[in-house]
């Protein structure tokens, strides 16, 4: 199966975004459990990166997938609807990543407002791993637009590297 450059980008991307969803998924967790138990409540925004982890963890097997489907049928000219599909899934979560991140941010800006220990410690991993989430998948979707560029202007998506398309073209 060939991947373009753009594709290879994006699934490194993915993998990373995937990861940092896990971590972020049991900071959440434990944050949750740990409020719950000790103070018999929680904070909402703790819940909404909950949940926006929660779909990013869903959301990457899907757009994995859409990458594999059509990467290497993707030629200037046909249908963009699986980018579109893949940017409109992306967009959907950064917003959620943004708002979460902000909010939290806003909430425990430092470690003196987030609390000592343990607690404060998760805190201001929640709110870090939080704005890595929404980084890594900005830089993805700046390769969806890349992507849908080059083939909206009409351009040839390398498949091989530039060293062998030198060679050959000479």
């Amino acid at each position: 199966m060939t991947f373009s450059v753009f594709v290879k980008h994006r699934v490194g991307f993915y993998a990373l975004l995937w990861a940092s969803a896990v971590i972020e998924l049991g900071l959440t967790g434990w944050r949750i459990h740990h409020t719950r138990t000790e103070f018999h409540n929680y904070d909402p925004i703790v819940a909404e990166l909950l949940v926006t982890a929660a779909l990013t963890i869903l959301w990457i097997p899907v757009a994995a997938a859409v990458n594999a489907r059509k990467s290497k049928d993707i030629v200037p000219g046909t249908s963009y609807t699986l980018l579109n599909v893949e940017g409109v899934g992306n967009f959907v979560l950064w917003v959620m990543w943004l708002v979460g991140a902000a909010i939290a941010t806003h909430k425990w800006p430092t470690k003196v407002l987030a609390g000592a220990g343990r607690a404060g410690h998760i805190l201001i991993s929640l709110v870090a791993f939080s704005w890595i989430s929404f980084g890594v998948l900005t830089l993805a979707s700046v390769f969806i637009a890349l992507h849908g560029a080059a083939l909206y202007g009409g351009v040839e998506v390398s498949h091989a590297p530039l060293r062998e398309k030198r060679e050959s073209s000479a």
